[in-house]
């Protein structure tokens, strides 16, 4: 008598455990995950580019407040010279006078062979609207030449680059960042594409 009602219980409660997905349900599923991926999927990739230009432009002005920070210490003019005429990612510091003290190279960097990241520049004779995005390599080979103050006097004249673009080489819905170098040895980021009233934006 017991034994049957254990196994009446028992079928009751595997006839009504869940059956899991069906075949359509689990196609309706997969259909939505495919459109939201399908969607999200370019708004990634340009997240990942904007990430790309922000750590290049970063790692510039980096280099660039080194070459005016080495030129102070070391009491003599300094040059970082960006020389891809292809516009990659590459620049070399070395001292303009070199001696025992002031080496012709004191840096160097180099970009991963795969990168996408690609810079162009502008001198202050040929200066245009940061609205406007420079062109991979336009301007280049170029540099910035910082003296004993910290001052880049070169900028001013013309003969150094005044402003540098930030750009990815396959997105151009990527944000594009601009370094703008002043005659004084500063250095500014700047992102043409933030609100009117943000600081980012340099205009």
């Amino acid at each position: 008598m017991l034994t049957g009602a254990i196994s009446s219980v028992a079928y009751h409660q595997s006839a009504q455990a869940p059956a899991g997905l069906s075949l359509i349900e689990l196609m309706i599923v997969l259909s939505v995950l495919s459109i939201l991926f399908a969607v999200g999927m370019p708004a990634f990739g340009r997240l990942l580019h904007d990430i790309d230009i922000r750590g290049s432009a970063e790692g510039l002005r980096a280099g660039l407040q080194t070459a005016r920070a080495e030129a102070v210490t070391r009491n003599a003019l300094l040059r970082i010279s960006i020389n891809n005429s292809t516009g990659k990612p590459t620049w070399t510091l070395g001292c303009v006078q070199v001696s025992a003290r002031c080496p012709e190279v004191i840096r160097t960097y180099n970009a991963a062979a795969d990168t996408q990241i690609r810079w162009g520049v502008e001198k202050a004779n040929d200066l245009s609207s940061l609205g406007v995005a420079l062109q991979a390599g336009q301007g280049l080979p170029s540099g910035v030449t910082f003296n004993a103050l910290g001052a880049a006097p070169g900028v001013a004249s013309g003969n150094d680059a005044m402003r540098i673009d930030v750009i990815h080489l396959i997105n151009d819905k990527a944000r594009r960042l601009v370094l703008m170098i002043t005659a004084a040895g500063a250095v500014r980021l700047c992102d043409p594409s933030a609100a009117s009233d943000a600081v980012l934006r340099c205009s």
